[in-house]
């Protein structure tokens, strides 16, 4: 869920977030009305064509070189940062494309840098990507000659996506918790950790741990539901894989700077720790849950 214009600009949104072209304009002109510093990327499609477009939003001082380490220095607050910052990105696609090493570096810069800032509370920096994202295939690919699938997927999927940490647990919707306990525990063996009604999510879940994973039972307890549509139209069965990440702000932030499309922008209360989903039309798919670590810096945010 994309958060208010207003929270984005409190940096409630861990970022980035891919908006429309309207709203990405509705929320540099606010920004701008607030007095924050706005750098629009107007798809630069080399390091020479970002680092003018930065120094231009930003205000490089004179005596700085157009640099990585300039950019880094200025963007994370290696000097005094008195306003919040917005940089809006058209087309980040065409950087990952032409420069997928200068594509690298932004993202590492500025994933960094809304992590520095949020640490030593300065003012947020805010990350806007809208129109062609990084991921999309060019038109031209439709004219060349087919690839062989398997690569295809390979290189479809991001490098980050592929490094994601141990599977925490995978979900299985079930009509009945009760009934099929009949199977996982007393057939299979496998304890039961808990049963949990989720109120606001109008189910309730079972978690059953195997190994250093676990399986997840999900119940609808309404016909109303995705969880309820889903057993209605395809039956019981596997719903969702959920990895485990140290840091989900930042997972959710890299994974958006390589084209993933997020249903959650953000991390939300989940049963056992920060959670965000992954759209499915980016996971060949699958929907893909993430979950923080115990510790990590969402659990705080969250009231844990």
């Amino acid at each position: 869920m994309t958060p208010s214009i207003g929270a984005i600009l409190r940096g409630v949104a861990d970022g980035p977030l891919v908006l429309s072209d309207a709203d990405t304009e509705r929320v540099t002109d606010e920004a701008r009305t607030a007095g924050a510093t706005v750098a629009v990327l107007d798809g630069p499609a080399d390091k020479g064509g970002v680092l003018a477009a930065f120094a231009t939003g930003l205000a490089f001082p004179d005596w700085w070189g157009r640099n990585w380490d300039a950019l880094e220095d200025l963007i994370t607050g290696g000097v005094d940062v008195p306003r919040l910052t917005v940089v809006a990105w058209r087309n980040p696609g065409r950087l990952a494309r032409a420069d997928p090493d200068a594509w690298a570096t932004a993202c590492d810069i500025l994933v960094g840098a809304i992590e520095s800032r949020r640490r030593i509370g300065s003012p947020p920096l805010v990350v806007i990507l809208t129109g062609e994202q990084p991921g999309a295939a060019p038109a031209e690919d439709s004219m060349s000659e087919p690839r062989h699938p398997a690569r295809e997927h390979a290189s479809d999927v991001p490098a980050n996506v592929r490094k994601l940490g141990k599977v925490h647990h995978v979900a299985v919707v079930v009509r009945s918790i009760d009934a099929s306990l009949g199977l996982w525990r007393d057939m299979l063996g496998l304890p039961v950790e808990l049963v949990l009604p989720i109120e606001h999510d109008r189910v309730t879940i079972a978690f059953l741990p195997v190994g250093e994973s676990k399986i997840e039972l999900v119940q609808p307890d309404d016909d109303t539901t995705g969880v309820a549509r889903f057993l209605a139209n395809k039956g019981e069965g596997f719903h969702h894989v959920c990895f485990e990440v140290p840091n989900i702000s930042e997972a959710l932030m890299r994974l958006a700077m390589d084209g993933i499309e997020l249903i959650d922008s953000v991390a939300r209360k989940g049963a056992e720790g920060p959670v965000a989903f992954l759209h499915p039309r980016s996971c060949q798919g699958v929907l893909v849950e993430l979950i923080e670590a115990p510790g990590g810096p969402a659990w705080a945010a969250l009231g844990y």
